[in-house]
């Protein structure tokens, strides 16, 4: 299936298209369109279980030395000498397991302190919600130091600039417009009239309509 060129729709185009308008949506019909989307979020990887753990504390050349010496010193008649050493080699990845339970521990606490917000306008008030919340039809309040939460054609631009370096890899940031652009095929660095989920706003302040979120979005892509 084709990605929409939402960057060649007009703003009114649009907003009867996600049933959206001046006032944003309203509270309980964002709340009905979070459960039928799901959630604003890119999938994560499962962390790994202690048994994988575990067995990783193993995958090291020097662990493989000394396993080979464990077994070259049993076979040749030195048993207690070769249980020592897996002994230690046990003891060992039994403290290097805990280690990076813990340091797991640790990285879900910080994500989970480090949640991003979105100031969105619902029922005609902006509103601060966690970006996870963030629905298609949402109009996204943009301002100078904040990110990007999703994907949202620019309808209202006052200086607005944004960081596009972690997708499209330029260097400078790019100046955002509201102006229609022609309906041809163009990269995402020259879709000036959109913004990305995951980039950051560094000058300047507007509003943008959510066209995609989560997995829909050209970082999710």
């Amino acid at each position: 299936m084709d990605t929409p060129r939402f960057y060649a729709a007009d703003e009114s185009a649009l907003k009867a298209r996600f049933s959206t308008g001046e006032h944003g949506l309203s509270t309980a019909e964002a709340t009905k369109r979070l459960a039928a989307q799901g959630a604003n979020a890119l999938p994560e990887a499962r962390p790994d279980g202690i048994g994988v753990i575990f067995l990783r504390q193993f995958a090291s050349p020097l662990i493989y030395v000394l396993l080979g010496a464990a077994a070259i010193i049993f076979v040749t008649g030195h048993p207690v000498d070769a249980y020592i050493i897996l002994g230690i080699l046990v003891f060992n990845a039994i403290v290097g397991t805990i280690q990076e339970g813990k340091a797991q521990d640790t990285l879900r606490a910080l994500k989970s302190f480090a949640t991003t917000s979105a100031t969105v306008l619902r029922d005609g008030v902006e509103m601060l919600v966690p970006d996870t919340e963030v629905v298609a039809g949402d109009i996204l309040i943009l301002s100078e130091g904040g990110k990007v939460a999703a994907d949202a054609r620019i309808v209202q631009s006052r200086g607005l600039r944004v960081d596009e370096s972690s997708l499209t890899g330029e260097s400078e940031p790019v100046e955002k417009s509201s102006a229609l652009l022609a309906d041809t095929d163009l990269t995402l660095g020259d879709q000036v009239n959109m913004a990305f989920k995951g980039t950051n706003v560094v000058a300047g302040s507007g509003r943008a309509l959510v066209v995609a979120t989560g997995t829909d979005t050209a970082l999710g892509k």
